[in-house]
């Protein structure tokens, strides 16, 4: 089991590297901010390897949920598996859209499910990385509305989402 971490950081399976999170996230550790064992990443694709956080590939469910319970503040990528997972578990945490411009992804859909989670569950969202550590200071902190399942309700935003 991985002990107990100040910063759990989820940046999902997509095959797409999320460099500047991670490149951000080690200039926090060089500077002091946050020491080496402090960080935990996990990320099923790399092609910046982190230089002073730790990091793996995938973690067994068990202690995916454990470091996501136990770690001061959560940083996700807008997945939105991986957001309310962090509100499931009443966990502080900020979102960091993967944008197409930086090949983070094929499309900017996480910006557009961040800019929906931020306008419906007042969701702390990173827009820019050299805000990093300012934004977590806040996530420790910051009330977003809880989660709660609604099928109907999902389901209905959406096929409106998919529709427009």
């Amino acid at each position: 089991m991985v002990p107990s971490i100040k910063l759990f950081v989820i940046l999902g399976t997509q095959r797409f590297p999320f460099n500047r999170l991670m490149k951000a996230l080690d200039e926090l550790i060089e500077k002091g901010i946050y020491k080496p064992e402090e960080v935990y990443i996990q990320s099923a694709y790399y092609d910046y390897i982190p230089q002073k956080a730790k990091y793996c590939k995938l973690l067994p469910p068990d202690e995916f949920i454990y470091l996501i319970k136990t770690a001061s503040v959560v940083i996700t990528h807008a997945g939105v598996n991986s957001i309310l997972t962090c509100m499931q578990q009443n966990k502080h945490f900020l979102v960091v859209p993967r944008l197409k411009q930086y090949g983070e992804h094929v499309d900017n859909h996480q910006k557009e499910i961040a800019q929906v989670m931020e306008e419906q569950f007042n969701v702390l969202v990173l827009k820019d990385t050299s805000n990093l550590a300012d934004y977590i200071q806040m996530a420790s902190t910051h009330t977003y509305i809880p989660w709660k399942p609604n099928n109907q309700a999902l389901l209905a935003s959406l096929i409106e989402f998919l529709d427009n």
